[in-house]
């Protein structure tokens, strides 16, 4: 997994502003930031900025665990192969990976159940005005259900 270096800054910074459609609050400042602290992936035309919780965090109605993953951007240039990438990174992170993603961008929500996200909340941006979705990427999705079934199990009379 190739993170971005300082040298890469201006390229990643002109991928952003070709789709400041999308991440019009995108702050170039913060941008550099993150790359210094090596939270921007940049591989094979592919950006994914992201943080590791270091506490339970709310997103929107649910709630992620410390050690958790949340991926704040993912963007790509013509060509890039996001998919590939995408994969890569979250058997390199190794944690669910959570991100939250405006209602109306749908081909970003197709891309996200391509590579087997699943909507699990929904989130309001904007004074409420603006709807989103949270999605996850689940590690070990057998052990949440496994989780999920046994405490029910204990729950029946």
């Amino acid at each position: 997994m190739r993170h971005a270096t300082i040298e890469d800054f201006d390229v990643v910074k002109g991928i952003f502003k070709e789709n400041r459609d999308v991440f019009p609050y995108l702050r170039f400042d913060s941008l550099k930031n993150k790359i210094e602290e090596g939270k921007v992936v940049y591989d094979k035309g592919v950006v994914i900025t992201y943080n590791k919780y270091k506490r339970k965090q709310k997103l929107g109605n649910v709630q992620a665990n410390m050690g958790d993953i949340v991926i704040q951007e993912i963007v790509k240039e013509e060509g890039g192969n996001a998919v590939d990438v995408f994969v890569r990174f979250v058997d390199f992170v190794d944690e669910d990976v959570w991100l939250t993603v405006r209602r109306d961008n749908e081909r970003a929500k197709k891309f996200y159940d391509k590579v087997g996200m699943e909507i699990v909340g929904e989130v309001f941006w904007s004074k409420g005005t603006l709807a989103g979705d949270v999605y996850i990427y689940r590690q070990n999705p057998a052990a949440t259900l496994g989780a999920t079934t046994n405490f029910l199990f204990h729950e029946l009379p």
